[in-house]
């Protein structure tokens, strides 16, 4: 069973069953958010004792336990795609869930869209604030529709 104080962002996960790995994106108390290894999964947001359960370090059995120590012949955590494919949208941020990484924005077809700190770099994400105009790309995954490469809108209206 895996114990909290292991944890780190970054750290490679296996499900027990299926045996498909994971990066550990965000921890709290109450669950845990992965990024598949595999293209074409969505992340997973676990509650935490389920986790506990039924997840493994990957990491543990590849490094000997030891935290942050990289091996040159090691596997990377799988990098997004070079570019995400699919209709490109403006919009504005309606809502932003800091604590959890993610929020939604409202297209201006007005459509809402997921989205998720994953599926941008971390200073942008950062910089991101409700009612910002962006830009974004919509990729359909398992649980719908959900924006990827957001960014910034070019202040060019006017």
């Amino acid at each position: 069973m895996l114990h909290l104080d292991e944890l780190e962002e970054g750290l490679l996960i296996t499900h027990r069953n299926t045996g498909l790995r994971y990066s550990l994106i965000d921890v709290s108390d109450e669950e845990v958010l992965l990024s598949p290894d595999q293209d074409g999964l969505e992340d997973l947001t676990v509650p935490i004792d389920l986790f506990r359960a039924e997840f493994i370090s990957s990491d543990r059995f590849r490094s000997g336990g030891r935290k942050g120590g990289r091996k040159g012949g090691r596997k990377r955590p799988a990098q997004p795609a070079a570019a995400p494919t699919g209709p490109k949208c403006k919009g504005k941020i309606k809502k932003m869930v800091r604590d959890r990484g993610f929020g939604f924005i409202r297209g201006d077809d007005g459509k809402e869209v997921f989205f998720h700190r994953s599926g941008l770099n971390a200073s942008e994400y950062d910089s991101l604030s409700e009612g910002d105009s962006v830009e974004y790309v919509v990729q359909e995954g398992p649980r719908g529709a959900r924006a990827e490469n957001v960014k910034q809108a070019a202040a060019d209206e006017g």
